[in-house]
């Protein structure tokens, strides 16, 4: 199931499909009946009605996520909750994420071979120590995991087919960010996580919420074990490239403040403080000691 390897599915195809199981009677079709629904052979190209696996690597992925299941000829969804309505987008890429970061899954991530998400986990973690206020062309990308990765992991061999999935990957999973004016030649992305961020928190605490700001921060590592200094970035023995919070969390907290579901606070008789990437500053770092989740205002 590696997912940037060619024949794996993309997030949007994936939802195509659970979207339609969402509206469908008691959340199941058949394998038949959805195919013929959303891979109608009247619109494929010509010679390819039998060739196209589009549907089926959807239908593979979703079920090596454990969030559609096969039952005889049905497919069936397996978690209505977390998936929230039809028209739920986001919803979907929050469990997707759930999904690819579970430890289970990611057993042995600093060992040779891309067995499960393996392969695009590697890659999030190697491209989340970069300088998250600067964005960066493919030619970057297609070194930075042979530079980054322990030596005993084999050469990712991160070629055209496995930039461009990272690409929808990394996006559709809230750690990265495109150009507003895709270029047709080059991939460039950002590495933003605020989009994980964000839902993380929300996920995490409700509105009012005030936290010690090192806490909040180790909750966020843990809930997003990428992020320099979480989990599997600490099991790559990735270079850690700031003195306290990474670049990339240090951004994502900067636009919650800017957007306004953050607030920060630093107080005199804290007990410990948190130094954030602050590009603007002289000194670079900017100090807090602590976090307020604020309403969203924009729901």
């Amino acid at each position: 199931m590696a997912l940037l390897n060619e024949g794996a599915s993309f997030p949007t195809a994936m939802w195509v499909l659970v979207r339609y199981l969402l509206v469908s009677p008691h959340r199941r079709r058949s394998r038949a009946v959805a195919r013929a629904a959303l891979q109608p052979a009247s619109l494929l190209p010509a010679g390819k009605a039998d060739g196209d696996k589009t549907f089926d690597y959807a239908v593979r992925m979703l079920r090596d996520l454990a969030i559609v299941a096969e039952d005889g000829d049905d497919l069936v969804l397996r978690d209505e909750v977390h998936l929230g309505s039809a028209d739920s987008y986001q919803g979907f890429t929050d469990l997707l994420r759930n999904r690819v970061l579970e430890p289970h899954r990611n057993e042995g991530i600093a060992q040779p071979g891309d067995q499960g998400p393996k392969d695009l986990v590697r890659a999030l973690a190697c491209f989340l120590t970069l300088d998250a206020f600067r964005a960066f062309d493919e030619d970057a990308l297609e070194s930075l995991l042979r530079e980054a990765l322990p030596k005993h992991i084999p050469d990712p061999n991160f070629n055209d087919v496995r930039r461009n999935r990272f690409g929808y990957w990394s996006q559709a999973l809230g750690f990265a960010a495109g150009p507003v004016l895709l270029t047709p030649t080059k991939l460039t992305l950002q590495p933003d996580c605020t989009p994980a961020v964000r839902r993380t928190a929300r996920m995490l605490w409700p509105d009012g919420a005030r936290l010690a700001a090192r806490d909040a921060v180790t909750a966020l590592l843990d809930a997003l074990p990428v992020l320099p200094d979480g989990r599997y970035s600490l099991e790559l023995e990735l270079e850690k490239t700031a003195p306290d919070v990474s670049s990339a969390l240090s951004f994502a907290l900067f636009c919650g403040e800017e957007q306004g579901w953050l607030r920060f606070d630093r107080r005199s008789d804290a007990d410990d403080e948190v130094l954030l990437v602050d590009p603007d500053r002289a000194a670079g770092t900017r100090r807090i000691t602590h976090l307020e989740i604020m309403e969203p205002i924009d729901g």
